[in-house]
């Protein structure tokens, strides 16, 4: 059954992304689509243009992927499937979410069980599967933002309203690549490391001491 990947690309594109593509097992007749720009709404409705075949998988170049994921996502014969996906900045909860809260927050999975397919409320677009007769139900533009919601929970909330499912596949993971700068830095009076995330927050961990060596 062929279909569309579809990337979503910044001005870069990670190399741990690129490699993972190229030795991504895809079906016969795979067609791969591009976007660049950062109008993140605009790009995935170009995505939505661009597909051919029965269905799309919405890749960004940030993240790096198991060989066979798509594959594996191709087994359920479900309306919209995503891996797991955690978020690149601590606590690194999952990109699923279970319910909203009386808030209309978003809340997310405590207890995701270690195997299965499991249904979920909404969830981020990364490598996310969509079938084409869930696209095909909406008008042009199918992704969009409404106040405080951004286009993958909109979007989530369009599909649910249609009487669609979504489901996550716990067991095919998703790598969300992120930026660290590892510095040098004293803590109690004994060597450590902080480490810089790309959000500006700083991890500190403890410095791995190396064993000495041993000579005869």
């Amino acid at each position: 059954m062929s279909g569309t990947i579809g990337v979503m690309s910044g001005e870069l594109c990670h190399a741990d992304f690129a490699l993972s593509l190229m030795h991504q097992q895809t079906p016969p007749g795979t067609k791969l689509v591009w976007t660049k720009g950062i109008d993140i709404v605009g790009n995935m409705n170009s995505l939505v243009r661009k597909m051919e075949g029965e269905w799309l998988w919405v890749l960004g170049t940030d993240h790096v992927m198991s060989f066979d994921l798509l594959a594996r996502l191709l087994e359920h014969d479900v309306d919209v499937v995503v891996p797991l996906c955690l978020k690149r900045s601590p606590p690194y909860d999952p990109v699923v979410y279970s319910h909203q809260n009386s808030k209309d927050e978003y809340v997310g999975y405590n207890d995701l069980p270690e195997h299965g397919l499991v249904p979920i409320h909404a969830a981020g677009s990364a490598g996310m599967l969509i079938r084409r007769h869930v696209l095909e139900a909406f008008e042009d533009p199918v992704f969009e933002s409404h106040g405080g919601l951004n286009e993958d929970l909109s979007f989530c909330a369009k599909v649910r309203d249609a009487g669609f499912s979504i489901w996550c596949d716990v067991e095919a993971h998703l790598g969300h690549i992120g930026q660290i700068s590892v510095w040098p830095t004293w803590r109690n009076d004994e060597q450590a490391i902080d480490l810089h995330l790309g959000n500006g927050e700083i991890m500190p961990i403890r410095r791995l001491v190396q064993p000495e060596l041993v000579t005869s």
